[in-house]
């Protein structure tokens, strides 16, 4: 199911294929993970990421598709740590792009310089 463009790459993780997928759930797992508002994300990546970051955005991104798509969860953040041993640059490479490919309310974060996410408030009727 890999598909860069909605948020959705297949990676080979605990000896079994996963769907990572960078949705709106992604980031709100993400963010609680990181201890962060969603207006710091590119402080995260602008000087590289740490090990606890990729961590937290595999794990996440893992468990938003699983939980997403009703499917069990037979790992946690801590088991995540022990897949990042068998995993190679190349595929988190992939992995990383296929985050900075989706997008976040609507903006891209193709382009680290970009600005914070705004949320407008709705105009009442």
């Amino acid at each position: 199911m890999t598909n860069k463009k909605r948020g959705y790459i297949d990676v080979n993780l605990g000896n079994k294929k996963r769907t990572l997928h960078f949705s709106m759930n992604f980031w709100a797992e993400f963010t609680e993970q990181m201890g962060i508002s969603i207006d710091k994300i590119g402080d995260i990546f602008q000087n590289g990421i740490s090990i606890n970051g990729l961590r937290s955005l595999i794990y996440s991104a893992v468990l938003a598709n699983d939980l997403e798509n009703g499917n069990d969860v037979d790992y946690n953040v801590y088991t995540v740590g022990t897949w990042l041993d068998d995993i190679d640059t190349e595929t988190i490479n992939k992995i990383v792009q296929t985050m900075t490919e989706s997008k976040i309310l609507g903006n891209s974060l193709g382009n680290e310089q970009a600005q914070p996410v705004k949320v407008k408030p709705s105009k009442k009727q």
